[in-house]
């Protein structure tokens, strides 16, 4: 099974805008920070990291805290 299919990327980015709501993603963002986000259907370990500047990631952050782009 593809990654892609794992975590039905489409429908995580639909729902970013409403998740971007409800923490404080936006302000993060708003201040040059990059941010990371999980839906509740992800691995351990795999987050979407959004950065300022609106480019999207699906990471995967090992044990040693490394970050690995997958998607």
């Amino acid at each position: 099974m593809s990654i892609d299919k794992e975590l039905d990327i489409e429908n995580i980015f639909e729902n970013l805008e409403s998740i971007e709501i409800i923490d404080n993603t936006k302000e993060l963002l708003d201040n040059g920070v990059s941010a990371y986000i999980k839906n509740p259907g992800m691995a351990d370990g795999v987050m979407i990291k959004l950065y300022p500047n609106g480019t999207r990631k699906i990471v995967k952050i090992d044990s040693s805290f490394n970050e690995i782009v997958i998607g």
